[in-house]
């Protein structure tokens, strides 16, 4: 009977899915994760709207298991408390972190080569900014993409590529160039044995030259003024603006104008669109804007 009981469905309750098991936040939980994400824009600008909130409440949960947390209530508690920057840090880090990989887009990127490099003068040095460069795989992609046009010789010369991310493990793992394979699967495999040397465990380093072509540097995007001395002539800014509210994605757009050279470029990602704001950049093709 006991078993029977426990195999007769009752009708008359609505069935929880296995949906609703894995994307609902606790009702316990909403208030807390509401309050870390207010920190959480207010200190990074970083926007988590309803369509990311599970994936926000997986991630801090995350957090709390890493550092011994009881839970997102005590985590509020010393965010705001503002007594223990370990954890800010922890927390600004899990919530920025994405998933890269070499050539991505790669269409888009080939601007630089096809359409932006013909029309400067060879002599000319060429400053490249890649913003929110996660663990530098978009860097290290172009350095390719300009080593394979120009010579790696004469890219060491004319070029110099920023990279900044406002993770400070990113940027470790960006300056360290220790890639797994999985990350190198659109890259052509001699391209990848010119620009990379096996270490083992199914791990590339990335060569010297194209290590010195790129530099990595901590940043957040909404700490204003940002603490550069030249102006770029390409911006590269891909699949970030959507982790920030429109008011936001206006404003760091215009900041990018700023600091972009007459004529210059910004390269966003084919799925990112300024239609509908009103900016200065003009838009030449998809993901492809000139000042």
């Amino acid at each position: 009977m006991y078993c029977e009981a426990i195999m007769q469905p009752r009708l008359s309750a609505a069935p929880i899915t296995a949906f609703q098991l894995e994307t609902t936040v606790p009702a316990e939980d909403k208030s807390y994760v509401d309050s870390i994400r207010e920190w959480i824009f207010s200190h990074t600008g970083l926007h988590f709207g309803e369509k990311k909130y599970f994936t926000l409440y997986r991630r801090l949960q995350t957090v709390c298991w890493r550092m011994g947390i009881p839970n997102l209530r005590e985590m509020d508690r010393l965010l705001h408390a503002a007594n223990s920057s370990h954890l800010a840090v922890q927390v600004v880090c899990a919530v920025s972190t994405n998933h890269t990989f070499f050539f991505r887009e790669l269409e888009v990127l080939q601007q630089i080569t096809t359409r932006i490099l013909p029309q400067m003068d060879h002599a000319e040095e060429l400053r490249i900014w890649s913003a929110a460069a996660a663990s530098g795989e978009e860097a290290y992609t172009i350095g390719i993409l300009l080593g394979e046009t120009l010579g790696m010789t004469q890219a060491l010369r004319q070029v110099s590529i920023l990279g900044t991310d406002i993770s400070h493990p990113m940027i470790d793992q960006a300056e360290h160039g220790v890639y797994d394979a999985g990350r190198m699967e659109l890259i052509a495999t001699d391209v990848a044995k010119r620009y990379f040397e096996p270490v083992g465990l199914g791990q590339w380093r990335v060569i010297p030259a194209l290590k010195q072509l790129c530099t990595f540097r901590r940043m957040n995007l909404q700490s204003m003024p940002w603490p550069f001395k030249n102006p770029f002539h390409v911006i590269v800014c891909r699949n970030v603006l959507y982790y920030f509210d429109v008011p936001e994605q206006k404003r760091l757009v215009e900041e990018m104008y700023d600091w972009t050279m007459p004529g210059g470029w910004l390269i966003t990602s084919v799925t990112e669109t300024l239609s509908g704001q009103s900016t200065r950049w003009h838009k030449v093709d998809i993901g492809l804007f000139q000042k």
